[in-house]
């Protein structure tokens, strides 16, 4: 019987690759899956829980950051969005980061940091039109000196040479090469060397670099906030001009070579800008301890909101006010307890004998505060003098100085952050620290004074 065609035999050697074929596949997605779930598995740069503040507020950079505060910017209590802004709720440090601000005390974004609702908001609105921010009486005296301006109290401000339509000037440009570094909204660490640490707004005055104990920002990266300011910030502008910051502690500027003061070689001392330094009698303030801000009140310094012209202007602190006697004493330890806004002493104190101390708002020492002789001081021919007229034992007085113009080399602009033609010099005949000059300090002529007579106080005079 036919039962049809023999069966066909499959090469065995087509089953042995198929076979190895289907082994194969399912070997690489088993590698497949493996290498999947690996990478599903890899630890991810992100945050494993929620960080919040005291207050609830969530703030994810807690969860990266773990630098040390002071107490009150602490990062429980503020966190770290409040101040540097960026995105608090993002999971990743790139993400975070956008929008961030490096420094909060700068014044192009204080409003919205320092100066934000419920921190300190006014304090922001002062200090823009205090003169350590617009350099008014340095502007518009330079000016007038030179000839640019019939008006040595013109409203030109630093802020409005940084805007897009600033006024210019040889005046202006010598300004902003030689003199623009000392003020407020000067972005800090834009600058070289030493000057990398002037500006920043309120950080120019209210950072530290160490605690009292000893701890530097180097190691916890971030600064320390302090409203007791020391000197050595204060010092830090107020060193160039008058050099009262130097008198102060009893530093005379020699000449710029360095003159041969110890056994015949140079001045051992010298400042970070490159200027020799003498040490003699400083003040006696300085000697008894007391530093800046234990005289100098906030009003001075950052302003009440109004714009001012020049320092005299703004300064209230007298010799009188501490050395007046007991009842001008009384009148302001009354006006400190009364939490006026702006007492002009803060840190007076009283004892139970009736005396009434200064206290230092750093050292916490006791200063006591001795009335000045009336036989002397209030002797009528000696009405027109101030105080400094005859306290003070010497002041820097440098003579013959001159400025030298190139206009074919460049020099850095300090308000623009970058060059431009037109490079200033300065140069200084000599350097003296004698007996003071005199002269009449005269606002209004005709004008009556304290104590009786016409015509303006008799004062100090420091060229340069």
């Amino acid at each position: 019987m036919y039962q049809g065609p023999a069966p066909r035999k499959r090469p065995r050697g087509l089953a042995l690759i198929l076979l190895f074929g289907l082994f194969f596949i399912l070997i690489s997605g088993f590698d497949a899956k493996i290498s999947l779930s690996a990478a599903d598995s890899a630890p991810l740069k992100r945050p494993i829980k929620v960080t919040k503040t005291l207050s609830g507020q969530i703030d994810m950079c807690l969860s990266c950051h773990k630098e040390t505060l002071d107490k009150s910017h602490g990062r429980q209590v503020l966190g770290c969005y409040s101040c540097h802004l960026g995105n608090p709720l993002a999971g990743t440090p790139e993400e975070a980061h956008k929008g961030m601000v490096l420094n909060p005390g700068d014044l192009r974004v204080a409003d919205r940091t320092c100066g934000q609702e419920g921190c300190h908001v006014q304090q922001v609105k002062d200090v823009k039109n205090s003169l350590m921010a617009t350099n008014r009486g340095i502007i518009s005296t330079l000016r007038y000196y030179w000839g640019e301006t019939g008006d040595h109290n013109e409203p030109i401000t630093v802020e409005k040479l940084l805007g897009a339509n600033a006024p210019k000037s040889p005046a202006l440009d010598y300004f902003r090469k030689l003199c623009g570094t000392c003020h407020l909204w000067l972005p800090r660490h834009t600058l070289p060397s030493f000057l990398s640490e002037k500006g920043g707004g309120c950080t120019a005055c209210h950072n530290v670099k160490k605690a009292k104990d000893g701890r530097t920002t180097t190691q916890d990266k971030h600064p320390l906030i302090t409203r007791n300011i020391p000197m050595e910030n204060c010092i830090r502008c107020h060193n160039r001009s008058g050099r009262i910051g130097l008198s102060y502690q009893g530093l005379y500027e020699t000449e710029g070579y360095g003159t041969p003061f110890e056994d015949g070689e140079t001045s051992s001392l010298q400042l970070e800008d490159g200027r020799f330094v003498k040490k003699i009698h400083p003040d006696i303030h300085f000697e008894k301890g007391l530093v800046c801000i234990d005289c100098h009140s906030q009003k001075e310094l950052m302003g009440d909101g109004k714009q001012r012209a020049h320092l005299f202007q703004q300064v209230e602190i007298r010799c009188t006010s501490c050395h007046g006697g007991k009842k001008v004493l009384e009148r302001l330890f009354k006006e400190q307890e009364s939490k006026k806004k702006f007492p002009m002493l803060n840190n007076l104190v009283k004892e139970m004998d009736g005396r009434i101390l200064l206290k230092g708002k750093i050292d916490k020492k006791i200063h006591p505060l001795n009335p000045f002789s009336g036989q002397k001081c209030k002797n009528p021919q000696h009405v027109r003098l101030s105080c400094q007229a005859c306290h003070s034992t010497w002041v820097p007085q440098c003579y013959g100085c001159h400025v030298r113009f190139d206009r074919g080399k460049r020099q850095l602009d300090k308000l623009a952050i970058k060059e431009t033609f037109g490079m200033w010099q300065e140069f200084k005949s000599y350097m003296r620290f004698e007996s003071p000059v005199l002269g009449v300090l005269e606002e209004k002529p005709g004008k009556e004074i304290e104590g009786g007579g016409k015509g303006g106080n008799v004062v100090i005079l420091v060229p340069g």
